[in-house]
């Protein structure tokens, strides 16, 4: 899963990583020549890069990408990996920083410091596993070159020198914030340093490494978790028991990969076009840490077997033709949820969306997501069975016009599947039937309750004719009720019919003496929302 992954984000991983990359509120403290210190909060509108100030309050929005890149590379991976357990007051893994609470910074830790960063890496003694030692073996031309233990050394104490001034200086942030000092070293420098660092701790056990034809094996520790807890994910049957194990240069890679996602807000959705696949990745955060809980790969080509038609059945316009599977869900997105299924595909639907509209959206998110994958028979499934919910939805909310787009693409959709309905050719034989007072097959019977209840409405000489006065329209379930409702409707506005007209007369009657149990919504939609018989000339 997680290399099918790898293998189709065509992206540069640390340039995407730094670019999301949030600095935690702290103070940030700098040194080379001279110490300078700044403080960063997190803005709570504006870019992330504005929230680094320097004591005199000016935003140092130049200074935030050389943190970042050097805080990303500095950081533990998490607690229980830090290197110097069990006290756990670093949060860093090198000598080129040091990451701890404000609270920590006190005379008592000052000893701790310099024991555990700067002695306790100078030869990385601290390491004492069988494992670990075999690592530092092979880091050791490096870790005892004369220039490291030099720069060790000067680091202790320039850090000696400025420890009481970042004292005073820790009243400026809360106690629970960090304290961050960076020595101003070249990336690369970084780079080695936290390599070693990773090595060490990147598998999810130390012990759980092998060295096999010369290369490092290990247990990745991304979406992975093997403890007494989880006996059921290991082999019993064979050599090893671990499920299984990769070489330590494609551990980093799958690290680049969850820490990118870790600092994304939004899950990965990467639209498949004809020469590339697509993918889309959702995570769940958890502990400070990106879990991926769902993703799949949408294989490239993304045209449909057969256009899609998007037909304006109920008004004259040009029909428009859809070639692909990404234009579809785009046009599903826009026309049943106003543009909002895009960013509410997974997760918790955004809890500021009408409550009718949300249950929709978790009710139909998942078939809408199959369009993607080139997979339209959940779509035409949700058509039968939620668009005329999305129709009243719109309805309730007086957006006629938007209910009408609605019931164009449920008839597109009706008609991409052979199911094809003429509304104009239906009314006009409806109208054949009420002049001759003809029996009304069950489908026109609805269109023509619908009519009649519309053109009723009409007569309300409120201006703003609230979509209340449909409201027990729509939830009339039996015909019965219905007919009571359009009863009711008539002896409100009757004065307002014109004396013997009899086209309306008739459709009355016709509705009055028809018989029937279930209401049919869709029809019923259909005759509220098309052309009305009502206002047409009779044809001589």
């Amino acid at each position: 899963m997680i290399k099918d992954i790898i293998n189709n984000l065509d992206i540069d991983f640390e340039k995407a990583i730094i670019d999301n990359y949030q600095l935690k509120d702290g103070l940030y403290v700098k040194i080379n020549e001279r110490f300078e210190f700044f403080i960063y909060k997190k803005p709570k509108k504006d870019d992330k890069e504005k929230g680094l100030k320097d004591l005199k309050g000016n935003i140092r929005i130049e200074e935030y990408k050389w943190f970042a890149k050097r805080d990303y590379l500095s950081s533990y991976l998490n607690s229980n990996k830090a290197i110097d357990p069990p006290a756990k007051k670093i949060h860093s893994n090198n000598y080129l920083t040091l990451f701890a609470k404000a609270k920590e910074f006190n005379d008592e830790n000052k000893s701790h410091f310099i024991s555990k960063l700067y002695d306790g890496l100078k030869d990385f003694h601290i390491f004492t596993k069988r494992e670990e030692k075999k690592i530092i073996e092979s880091f050791k031309d490096y870790i005892f070159s004369e220039n490291r233990q030099k720069d060790i050394e000067n680091k202790k104490k320039k850090f000696l020198e400025i420890f009481d001034e970042i004292k005073e200086k820790k009243s400026l942030i809360k106690d629970n914030e960090y304290i961050k000092i960076f020595f101003d070293e070249d990336i690369k420098k970084y780079e080695k340093e936290a390599n070693i660092y990773f090595v060490l701790k990147i598998f999810n056990k130390i012990e759980t490494i092998k060295e096999i034809e010369g290369e490092i094996y290990g247990l990745s520790d991304f979406n992975m978790g093997l403890n007494a807890k989880k006996p059921y994910l290991t082999h019993k049957t064979r050599g090893f028991e671990l499920p299984f194990m990769v070489k330590k240069d494609e551990v980093f890679l799958l690290k680049k990969l969850f820490d990118l996602l870790k600092y994304q807000n939004k899950p990965i959705d990467i639209a498949a076009d004809k020469d590339k696949n697509g993918i889309f990745v959702v995570k769940h955060s958890k502990n400070d840490q990106a879990e991926i809980t769902e993703f799949d790969i949408l294989i490239k080509g993304n045209r449909l077997n057969q256009s899609f038609v998007y037909r304006y059945f109920l008004e004259n316009k040009e029909e428009e033709e859809i070639k692909t599977y990404n234009s579809l869900f785009e046009l599903i997105d826009k026309t049943l949820y106003n543009g909002t299924l895009k960013n509410n595909l997974f997760g918790d639907v955004y809890n500021k969306l009408a409550k009718e509209l949300q249950n929709l959206i978790y009710l139909t998110r998942d078939a809408m997501l199959l369009i993607k994958k080139g997979d339209l028979k959940p779509l035409f499934v949700i058509n039968k069975k939620y668009t005329d919910r999305f129709i009243e939805f719109y309805l309730r909310q007086n957006r006629e016009d938007k209910a009408k787009e609605i019931l164009n693409l449920e008839l597109s959709l009706l008609n991409y599947q052979g199911d094809n309905m003429d509304i104009k050719k239906s009314l006009k034989e409806m109208e054949n039937k009420i002049v001759s007072l003809e029996e009304l097959s069950e489908d026109e019977f609805f269109i023509l309750a619908g009519q009649i209840i519309r053109y009723l409405l009409n007569q309300s000489e409120k201006k703003d004719k609230r979509a209340d006065m449909i409201e027990p329209f729509l939830r009339a379930s039996k015909v019965k009720k219905l007919k009571q409702e359009i009863e009711t409707l008539y002896f409100n506005y009757k004065h307002k019919i014109p004396l013997n007209f009899q086209k309306f007369n008739n459709a009355l009657a016709l509705v009055e003496g028809f018989g029937g149990d279930k209401v049919k919504k869709d029809k019923l939609l259909v005759g509220i929302l098309s052309d009305n018989i009502f206002y047409k000339k009779d044809e001589k």
